[in-house]
């Protein structure tokens, strides 16, 4: 983290943004890494299980937006200790107590709600620590989603393969209360603004209807990621590879998604082109890996999950760099507009590919996957010019 600004009070409020991003975001990536042990556990289809996964991310949607507001008049520590604390016990009930399919949506439901809370507050965190290097800090916050991937993946053969699926949730609670008391001890007080400068911040941000656009192409973008997440290990099996190659290949992904987020949050700053045309760009690129995956082969399903991963997981450091840049006084409350529409693509994503999935195999799923993808694109690349 060299190239931050190097005031004391800046690495310590991006340290804790990506390990609160990165805790409040585990448990819906475990899920879907988890896929093979845990339906095996509760007897449950792939369209079933999917609402282990889509339950999670609908609840974040309803959530965003109302918290993201909140968040403006509590403030991101109150919100972000609060939200943490909450999702990890509720991890620490998945590890001791769930023994029903039900029981487990309703609790990943709950953890959905306390993700929405502590990523819009996140958000209004460092764009409230005024940093020299906005655009580095958020790619390094958004490192934060292909870490959590890659922290799921590695937890099959290290964790759910030698001491079973229920210790790894054990180990995210751990993480949560863990990142909440270093934010409460990092995070400064907040003063919410007035109503006279909140609806100053508002009229000088980005126009609703540009917001709406931003959501749009999130939805679809996040459809493909979504869909990445949850079935790229279980497809790595159909294809050939063995359960503990297949989640190393979901890790192995997740780490190339860090590297080039970090790598482009170092220019990102400086760098003269729209965050949105260059997002649209990129996840072009990552639906034509997610294309590849629909070959059935061992070989061509390593080499697609990394362009997959590559490309279609880059685009957040983009779209959140722009909007939180425009909107910096109501980050949290316009991030929870484009929020929305990821929750919405995460949730529609794992659902429909499981469907998808059981009709007409994994094939088709990821071709449909990739056409999301590039719809998203075409969308992000519309509506560039407003942030």
């Amino acid at each position: 983290m060299t190239d931050l600004d190097t005031r004391p009070s800046a690495r310590p409020v991006v340290a804790v943004s990506v390990s609160a991003a990165v805790a409040s975001a585990l448990p819906g990536f475990l899920v879907g890494a988890l896929a093979v042990q845990m339906r095996s556990e509760f007897d449950v289809g792939e369209s079933v299980y999917a609402w282990a996964m889509s339950g999670y991310f609908l609840a974040a949607s309803f959530a965003s937006i109302p918290l993201g507001r909140v968040a403006q008049r509590v403030g991101p520590r109150r919100q972000i200790v609060a939200a943490l604390s909450i999702a990890a016990a509720a991890n620490v009930a998945i590890a001791a107590t769930a023994r029903s399919f039900g029981l487990l949506v309703a609790v990943m439901a709950l953890i959905g709600v306390c993700n929405a809370a502590a990523q819009t507050a996140v958000n209004l965190a460092l764009a409230s620590a005024r940093l020299e290097r906005l655009g580095f800090a958020i790619s390094i916050k958004q490192s934060g989603m292909p870490l959590a991937s890659m922290l799921s993946g590695l937890a099959v053969p290290v964790i759910a393969l030698t001491v079973g699926w229920r210790w790894a949730f054990v180990a995210v609670a751990a993480i949560g209360f863990g990142t909440a008391a270093a934010v409460m001890r990092v995070l400064g007080p907040y003063e919410a603004p007035d109503r006279e400068t909140d609806d100053h911040h508002r009229r000088s941000g980005s126009p609703s209807t540009a917001l709406l656009g931003a959501a749009v192409a999130s939805g679809f973008l996040s459809f493909g990621a979504g869909a990445l997440n949850a079935w790229v290990v279980e497809s790595g099996v159909d294809a050939g590879l063995g359960e503990g190659v297949a989640g190393l290949m979901l890790a192995g992904g997740a780490a190339l998604g860090v590297t080039i987020r970090l790598v482009c949050g170092v220019r990102l700053d400086r760098s003269p082109s729209l965050p949105f045309r260059r997002a649209g760009v990129i996840a072009l690129v990552g639906a034509i890996g997610v294309a590849l995956l629909a070959v059935r082969s061992a070989p061509v399903h390593v080499i697609a999950t990394l362009v997959g991963f590559a490309g279609g997981w880059i685009w957040p450091v983009f779209t959140n760099f722009g909007i939180v840049r425009t909107n910096a006084r109501r980050a949290a409350a316009a991030t929870g507009i484009t929020q929305t529409g990821v929750y919405v693509g995460v949730f529609v994503g794992p659902l429909a590919s499981g469907v998808l999935i059981e009709r007409a195999g994994y094939g088709p799923m990821w071709i449909v996957t990739a056409a999301a993808m590039a719809v998203g694109a075409v969308v992000a690349i519309r509506v560039a010019r407003h942030f």
